[in-house]
């Protein structure tokens, strides 16, 4: 039976994977045997009750990822300005890569990360976002699976569409800043206008709604002039996105001075 055990590990468990205590509990593998597999070499180590299979390769943060959607089941995905990067719509990005990971909750309420994700040495820092900023009805909408270096496995990632949508949440609280938002938004010339429609209808955030057709005025893409404004809830009263902005009358958000006067 232990061999058994160890092949299907073997089989299940790519290399750069981290395998949390938990999934190994699951699969019938017992804290005695993980310290054989251990000492046997077929594991390592990590921290905080996790491990990998022994390779000569670190775990990177995709194996972090990997493990909390494949082998934790963990409703969440990678979104925002990491998934435009990993969709290679990001700009400015630093030569050494992203130093932030930022992640979302896609399904039942989270309150944070399991404690092992933070105790793994990475050279990136996870963020986690527990904002739900769609209704239910399409929590998992706007999702793509993009390749890794991983065997087949794929990371579940937002869309362009959907992670355009999470970083201008973000806007006048941290990074990314308007001006960086707003040249994202440059850059995406092909959203598809049907996902684009279900996401904003779906949207809980009144700012993130108002700021996204403020952005699709200025833009004046082919995609932009099928979205239907009026099918859009953009609700009542001023929004401030930007602090000393100009009011924008349309929208009803504040948004700084050179984005006021350049609209198309």
């Amino acid at each position: 039976v232990p061999n058994r055990l160890l092949n299907h590990l073997l089989k299940d468990l790519p290399e750069g994977v981290v395998a949390p205590s938990a999934w190994l509990s699951e699969r019938g593998i017992s804290p005695q045997l993980v310290h054989k597999y251990v000492a046997s070499g077929w594991l390592t180590a990590l921290a905080h009750g996790t491990y990998a299979r022994h390779a000569a390769s670190p775990v990177d943060w995709q194996g972090v990822v990997l493990a909390l959607q494949r082998l934790a089941q963990q409703p969440i995905h990678v979104g925002g300005l990491s998934a435009l990067n990993l969709h290679g719509l990001a700009h400015y990005l630093p030569l050494g890569g992203e130093s932030r990971i930022h992640l979302w909750n896609h399904g039942r309420a989270l309150t944070r990360l399991p404690a092992w994700v933070s105790a793994i040495s990475l050279s990136e820092q996870f963020v986690f976002h527990r904002q739900q900023l769609f209704v239910p009805a399409i929590a998992g909408e706007g999702l793509a699976h993009l390749p890794t270096r991983v065997r087949d496995w794929t990371v579940t990632a937002s869309s362009p569409e959907r992670a355009i949508l999470e970083v201008l949440s973000l806007v006048g609280d941290t990074p990314p800043s308007f001006t960086h938002a707003a040249e994202l938004f440059e850059g995406l010339s092909a959203l598809r206008p049907t996902l684009v429609q279900q996401l904003l209808e779906g949207c809980t955030s009144i700012k993130v709604k108002r700021l996204f057709l403020f952005l699709t005025t200025r833009q004046d893409a082919p995609w932009s002039r099928k979205v239907k404004i009026n099918r859009v809830t953009l609700g009542q009263g001023k929004r401030q996105v930007t602090r000393g902005g100009r009011l924008d009358v349309r929208f009803s958000i504040t948004v700084p001075e050179p984005f006021s006067a350049t609209r198309r």
